[in-house]
């Protein structure tokens, strides 16, 4: 071997050494690409969401490492942090729900205890989901933030005073006339012309939706009144009408209670969220009273045979429907002490000290003996 061959052959053993020192000192290019994929699954590049990033180093070392399908270590997600991805925001309610866009002004729930779930909509209380439109029929929903739809899909409008006008007669079973409509929703302008206007635009957005002729109305005339045909619109505040007052003449508990479960079902939110008109206040505020006083009802049938199901109904009414009813908060107190939770009823009156805090309130006597009747 010559001079020039041994060198090359110490140049090769060199570079040997030195790569597989090398590869001992950090982890090969494949291994770091499977812990990038894994972080970024998570929904981070470096750190799964719902980690601090002051702990990520922390949550990284203390992950378990699994072979990968390609041969590769990757770290494992640990159950904490699975549940740390996928658990939804609990600050965020239901019916319904919290604070959820189409319900403005819900609160957080109210866990009886740290151990027991946050209550998040009607439908964890048994009461339903709201309602199914008949087939054939548009689907109009006011309580709430308002929306119109035929067979699952949403009809808009160009036209503001087309919302306008639909909102109103949603509201107005039996119709309102063409004067009552210009001075309700258009004061002190050309109200005719405005009607006209609003009327041909829910006529061309209902046909193009259903597919029916030019000729076709949707919005009919009643002699004075413009009304929206039962035959072609189904209302979410129509059905909330009839089962109050099914409510109110119903002479058995089973019928009672099946009347104020669909009150409570149907009870999305406010009474046209989002809209602050002056008109829409007053029937704002009855709709509320009248949810609030089915929970109540409700509350009470339950009582003796289901509190647990009683509390449950309670708590919605003062997430979803009234959060400064003392009454509500009174009776929500006493069923808990009852079932004798009363970690349950110390925080039911905490959160009432807040929310009527928000109004420059305090409880009333009333209610501090309520709460005192328990907590001493």
């Amino acid at each position: 071997m010559g001079p020039l061959s041994g060198a090359l052959a110490f140049g090769l053993m060199l570079m040997v050494l030195t790569t597989a020192l090398i590869g001992r000192l950090r982890p090969w290019p494949a291994q770091a690409g499977a812990r990038s994929f894994a972080a970024g699954l998570s929904g981070g590049a470096a750190c799964p969401r719902g980690i601090d990033d002051r702990n990520c180093e922390d949550a990284e070392a203390s992950s378990a490492v699994v072979p990968s399908s390609a041969g590769v270590q990757a770290p494992a997600v640990t159950c904490e942090m699975a549940e740390s991805v996928a658990e939804p925001d609990r600050s965020e309610h239901v019916v319904a729900t919290t604070s959820q866009p189409d319900q403005p002004g819900f609160r957080p729930a109210v866990a009886d205890t740290e151990a027991e779930a946050p209550f998040k909509s009607s439908a964890s209380a048994g009461l339903g989901s709201g309602f199914v439109a008949v087939a054939g029929k548009a689907k109009v929903e006011v309580l709430g933030v308002p929306r119109l739809s035929y067979g699952g899909a949403e009809i808009c409008f160009a036209r503001a005073e087309a919302r306008e006008l639909l909102a109103l007669l949603a509201v107005s079973r039996d119709g309102v006339s063409a004067e009552a409509i210009a001075e309700t929703l258009w004061p002190g302008e050309v109200g005719g012309r405005r009607l006209d206007s609003a009327v041909r635009e829910i006529n061309r957005a209902m046909r193009q939706a259903v597919g029916c002729a030019a000729g076709v109305r949707f919005v009919l005339k009643s002699g004075e009144r413009r009304l929206l045909p039962a035959a072609s619109f189904d209302t979410d505040f129509w059905r909330f009408e009839n089962a109050c007052k099914r409510a109110s003449i119903a002479a058995e508990d089973t019928v009672r209670a099946a009347a104020l479960h669909e009150v409570l079902a149907l009870y999305r939110g406010p009474l046209l969220a989002g809209c602050d008109d002056l008109w829409v206040l007053p029937l704002r505020q009855a709709a509320q009273r009248q949810a609030a006083d089915a929970a109540e009802r409700l509350a009470e049938l339950m009582r003796a045979d289901d509190p647990g199901r009683a509390v449950d109904v309670l708590r919605l009414a003062v997430e979803c429907i009234d959060p400064y009813s003392e009454t509500l908060w009174c009776l929500l107190m006493t069923v808990q002490g009852e079932l004798g939770r009363l970690p349950a009823v110390r925080r039911s009156f905490e959160l009432l000290r807040e929310r009527l805090a928000e109004i420059d309130a305090v409880p009333s006597p009333q209610a501090r003996q309520v709460y005192e009747r328990w907590v001493r």
